[in-house]
């Protein structure tokens, strides 16, 4: 019980807790505005027929989905033949064209679920693994909703200059208080 006295005189520590809540603050900050765009690239990128799986969706071998133990067995497909699907295969050209990089994070989605679901589609622009068991903004963490925004395209057309250089804070806000370093 002793040692966790000094908890806030160490300034690293101090400096990690505060950082800690303005990572926070700010993902709640972002989490209706997330939630907004992402029914918007729902909207443009179309909706699927829902009963195709992923692993239905990508051929095989696809880097770095498959990764083959055996000659005729990959784990990420668990069959080797994609199912041709015109209305899912649309919306997943359509979804590689909004990353900025091309390359979406399939294993963290469930195609299946991008009929109803913008969410589902919206986990696409996640790091490539890790998020697949996060179901709504409110479960991401802020590293998720950053990447999010920076690497769908869509974002660019939301987020002007302005938004990026704030004003002043307000010295009179106590959350202020609490940030400042």
């Amino acid at each position: 019980m002793a040692a966790n006295t000094n908890l806030f005189t160490d300034k690293e520590i101090t400096n990690w807790f505060k950082t800690f809540i303005a990572l926070n603050v700010t993902k709640q900050g972002l989490t209706n505005f997330l939630e907004t765009q992402l029914q918007n690239v729902h909207a443009v990128v179309g909706r699927s027929c829902g009963n195709c799986p992923i692993e239905k969706l990508i051929p095989c071998p696809t880097k770095p989905y498959c990764k083959k133990l055996k000659l005729n067995y990959c784990r990420f497909h668990k069959s080797q033949k994609p199912q041709p699907c015109p209305t899912c295969d649309h919306v997943k050209q359509n979804i590689i064209l909004q990353h900025r990089y091309s390359g979406p994070s399939w294993r963290n989605t469930r195609a299946e679920n991008w009929a109803q679901d913008y969410w589902e589609i919206g986990k696409c622009f996640f790091p490539p693994d890790g998020y697949s068991s996060v179901c709504s903004v409110q479960e991401s963490d802020f590293n998720g909703v950053i990447s999010i925004m920076l690497n769908c395209l869509h974002f660019q057309t939301c987020l002007s200059s302005s938004c990026l250089s704030p004003p002043p804070p307000d010295k009179q806000c106590p959350l202020e208080k609490v940030i400042q370093f």
